[in-house]
């Protein structure tokens, strides 16, 4: 079962504030123009950081946009930078299911120490001595897939954090869980917290907050949707520096499409 969705939800914020935690910061995102690219042989994709899914308020720069292919092979992307959001176009005249992220994208550094085993981070003079610098990671991802879902794609990159698809993204169904394994330079991570949002936060008499899972010792979270739509997944994790080196405060986001 393949998904569409005709995205009128063209249109995420500012900086992923790394002091606070993931569901009020600022979250980024990708979404296609369309899911299942049957019928296409060119899907549109816009790229952005938003408070609100999907509606883009400052645009997500990266140097190293990129679609996977079917044939798991890397091909470089040249989005177009608007003010508020990143366009790109995917080209998939091949069957099967492609993989568009943004790559790794380095952020901005902020004074960041551990306090009570959880990191915190400080303005200014604030930060303590102990303190570090973190800087921020983020990387963004989507699929689509024309045709039969295929899984040479789906393969993980092996650096810094990321989701592999244990349940295909074009294969999840309403009502059921969607599996994934939250991974660390390619090793299963265990207690991450990975959010879920909806994206029809603007039609809601009251803004939803995001639900929250965990993944269990193997790196597997199971997430499952009760109502049709799409939907976008995010998780962070911060490890310290080496010497001289800064932390780092990785932020991996995944939207996907979820039908009956």
């Amino acid at each position: 079962m393949i998904r569409s969705f005709r995205a009128g939800l063209i249109g995420g914020a500012l900086l992923l504030g790394l002091a606070a935690p993931a569901a009020q910061a600022h979250s980024p995102y990708l979404l296609p123009s369309v899911f299942d690219a049957s019928d296409r042989t060119l899907v549109t994709v816009e790229g952005a950081f938003t408070e609100s899914f999907f509606t883009p308020e400052v645009v997500m720069k990266s140097d190293t946009y990129a679609v996977i292919g079917p044939d798991g092979a890397r091909t470089p992307l040249t989005p177009t930078y608007l003010r508020q959001l990143a366009i790109a176009e995917v080209v998939t005249e091949k069957p099967g299911t492609y993989r568009i992220t943004t790559g790794q994208r380095a952020g901005r550094v902020a004074k960041a120490a551990l306090v009570d085993g959880e990191w915190k981070f400080f303005e200014g003079g604030k930060a303590p001595a102990d303190a570090i610098d973190m800087q921020s990671i983020t990387t963004a991802e989507v699929y689509v897939t024309r045709g039969a879902p295929s899984d040479a794609a789906l393969a993980p990159a092996g650096k810094g954090l990321e989701f592999r698809a244990v349940t295909h993204p074009s294969k999840i169904i309403t009502g059921q869980d969607a599996v994934f394994e939250a991974l660390f330079d390619g090793k299963p991570l265990a207690g991450l917290a990975v959010t879920l949002s909806a994206a029809d936060d603007r039609y809601a008499d009251a803004k939803a907050a995001p639900k929250t899972f965990t993944s269990d010792a193997k790196g597997r979270v199971a997430i499952k949707v009760e109502r049709s739509g799409v939907y976008q997944i995010q998780a962070r994790h911060r490890v310290a520096g080496g010497v001289g080196q800064p932390g780092q405060s990785h932020t991996y986001a995944l939207t996907f499409e979820s039908l009956r």
